[in-house]
């Protein structure tokens, strides 16, 4: 599960509107993350396995993906899988959160670019690393 920070965080007023897909097949660690997520001005869209995150980033784009790994239909592996497949520039905007050991996450992504954030987790870490995600990506787009 998750590690929550004790008290309310404000509203961030850098989000811009920029759009998140949560993709984790626990509801209570989906909702707890939209949640947070929202409260910090991001557009938060939430997926219970890979095979409706792939349905929803054929419907929208999203600025961080946060994957959890081990989920029925579509695991998190194979949704990577499709993402380098179809537009591997994608992949630099995903966060894995997992319980699965780092090595292995890293011998089966093959060196894919991501991030990584360890289950349990917490909750504010999680979202300084989406703020980092998008923050990389306005610098990358200025290079």
């Amino acid at each position: 599960m998750l590690r929550t920070v004790p008290g309310t965080r404000k509203v961030s007023t850098t989000a811009d509107n920029c759009g998140v897909l949560v993709v984790e097949d626990d509801s209570a660690i989906r909702r707890l993350v939209r949640m947070v997520l929202t409260r910090e001005g991001y557009r938060v869209e939430v997926a219970a396995d890979g095979v409706e995150a792939v349905l929803k980033l054929g419907l929208a784009d999203y600025d961080v993906i946060v994957l959890d790994l081990m989920m029925p239909n579509l695991d998190g592996f194979s949704f990577i899988d499709a993402i380098a497949a179809a537009d591997p520039g994608r992949l630099k905007r995903i966060i894995v959160a997992s319980a699965a050991s780092p090595t292995v996450i890293r011998e089966r992504m093959k060196g894919a670019p991501f991030d990584m954030l360890p289950k349990p987790f917490d909750i504010g870490d999680l979202a300084s690393r989406v703020r980092a995600c998008i923050d990389a990506q306005r610098e990358n787009a200025r290079s």
